[in-house]
């Protein structure tokens, strides 16, 4: 399949600025930017499925799993296109092969069949019978190997699988639908309550297996364009060690409600150790981070070591998500060559609530930017470039935490119960030394950024020190140009200018943070542990 190169020439001079060279500190010794994002040009068609002609129905009934398949495997031999008469199809896991362009038109909608895919935590091994997963589960959300929040295992397949495979469109203005109500039950009236009470609240992600709504795995020249997926069981739209992707037009509408109650983990576009990857046009609506950059985590994704590199993040909205953009925490592999522009951060506000912390009746967006990680988790994340953003409100402007919740222990006791997942000891292997573990955040550019709103405090920024170290646990080489916050909240009040700890080099020109009255005020600077935080009016 024939490609076009994105022009990402600019960004990439503009990144040198940032820290010198354009280079990953994976492959130190060639310049990332040789290797821009490309827009994947559509497979070559050579005939139609349409999915009636293989005994599909449509009638938001009918299980047409099989049927949808047998049309997408045809259009994989023949390099063609599935497309379907309007209706409402309700379907399994759907593996899309290489050649083959999947047209989900307007008034087209793939709907989840809900099933049960997690684990049966309640069952004990002195019954009798064995833990595992219910047939109708397995069935229609087989297993397959992944990565689940940075830790490789065989898991509950997405609805929508782009799997090991090249030149693949999926596009259109339908709907797939995660229809992640069961899902979401499960997790908060069943699953989290039973993982508390064992004493394993950390495994409660990977235990509660529920689809995903698109994921791309080990695939290449993939574009994802207009469709829009929403009420996901667990992450949105998942592009996991990928090249050569674009996403252009989709939206990620995951509203949650009196009805549906929150959403968990439904994160808008995760970018998962993937390469050459354009985004724009996206409109978010997410019960999580929006835009998400992630690379693996602690022994497992250090064994891995994939970066998401050369990434560009342009022309979009987000209307509510824990946060609008993030790295981490999963940052085993790094991150490098990010550039994020030309966003507006608009929160839906009254009939959102969270559960990471917004206030009901406040705005859908808990934290503009936030950039987290552990200390057992390591990577380098540099070469960062978030420009023309304009955020109406959130409750926080940034937040950067290192100390991010991570590890945990099995019970003694447990086995002796309960039949432990063999996916569990990968998710406990932690770095082969603490030094491994150290992660880096250094040379951030910030420029021509704009909030209006504040709702509890501008920064909240805590890495930590390593003595002896520059850089491993702090916050590092952070520059902003003219990023102006108006540190009022919706009620008119003012806010603090909140803190910043374990930082260092971080130069302000032409930005200020101003009062409900216009004065300038200033974070709370550690004495001890942050240096040469420059530049803000009032210091």
């Amino acid at each position: 399949m024939k490609t076009k190169l994105l022009a990402i020439a600019s960004a990439c001079m503009v990144l040198a600025g940032c820290g010198g060279d354009v280079r990953s500190s994976n492959d130190p010794g060639k310049p990332a930017a040789s290797a821009p994002p490309v827009t994947p040009a559509d497979p070559a068609i050579s005939q139609t499925y349409n999915v009636k002609d293989f005994g599909a129905k449509g009638d938001g009934t009918s299980d047409d799993t099989a049927a949808i398949q047998k049309a997408l495997n045809a259009a994989s031999a023949a390099k063609g296109t599935v497309v379907f008469p309007q209706g409402t199809f309700m379907t399994g896991a759907l593996f899309v092969g290489s050649d083959t362009t999947l047209q989900v038109d307007e008034g087209v909608t793939l709907k989840a069949i809900q099933a049960q895919t997690w684990w049966n935590i309640e069952t004990t091994i002195a019954s009798g019978a064995t833990n595992g997963f219910y047939p109708d589960g397995l069935s229609l959300y087989p297993q397959v190997p992944t990565r689940v929040q940075g830790i490789e295992m065989n898991w509950a397949s997405a609805i929508i699988n782009v799997r090991n495979a090249n030149n693949v469109t999926i596009t259109g203005k339908g709907v797939i639908d995660g229809n992640g109500q069961a899902w979401w039950s499960h997790y908060y009236g069943d699953g989290t309550s039973f993982h508390k009470t064992l004493g394993v609240t950390w495994a409660l992600n990977w235990d509660e297996q529920r689809p995903r709504g698109i994921e791309t795995f080990n695939s290449t020249n993939i574009t994802i364009k207009d469709v829009t997926v929403q009420n996901s069981p667990f992450w949105t739209v998942h592009i996991c060690y990928s090249d050569q992707v674009h996403l252009d037009g989709v939206k990620v509408y995951n509203f949650p409600s009196a009805t549906t109650g929150i959403m968990p983990s439904t994160d808008g576009i995760d970018l998962d150790s993937s390469t050459n990857v354009l985004v724009e046009n996206a409109d978010i609506v997410a019960n999580d981070d929006g835009f998400v950059i992630k690379s693996g985590r602690d022994g497992d994704g250090l064994r891995v070591n994939k970066p998401t590199a050369n990434v560009v993040i342009r022309n979009s909205v987000v209307r509510a998500g824990a946060t609008a953009f993030t790295i981490g925490s999963e940052t085993s592999g790094g991150a490098n060559n990010i550039e994020v522009s030309n966003i507006q951060v608009t929160p839906l506000t009254g009939q959102i609530n969270s559960n990471v912390g917004y206030k009901a009746g406040g705005p859908a967006v808990y934290s503009a930017f936030v950039f987290k990680s552990a200390p057992t988790r390591g990577g380098t994340m540099e070469n960062v470039y978030i420009h023309d953003i304009t955020v109406d409100d959130a409750y926080y402007f940034m937040q950067g935490n290192e100390a991010w919740p991570a590890g945990g222990t099995v019970p003694a006791t447990f086995g002796s119960t309960y039949m432990e997942p063999s996916y569990w000891p990968p998710i406990l292997v932690m770095p082969a030394t603490p030094e491994d573990g150290y992660p880096i955040f250094r040379n951030f550019k910030f420029e021509n950024i704009t909030m209006k709103r504040v709702e509890t405090a501008v920064f909240g920024v805590a890495g930590y020190t390593l003595a002896g170290e520059a850089e491993k646990g702090r916050f590092t080489n952070f520059t902003f140009n003219n990023v102006n916050i108006t540190a009022v909240n919706s009620a008119g009040a003012s806010v603090g200018a909140g803190s910043i700890a374990n930082a260092g080099n971080w130069v302000f020109t032409n930005s200020t943070i101003k009062n409900a009255g216009g004065a300038n005020i200033v974070p709370t600077l550690s004495s001890t542990t942050t240096s040469n935080i420059t530049g803000l009016p009032a210091q």
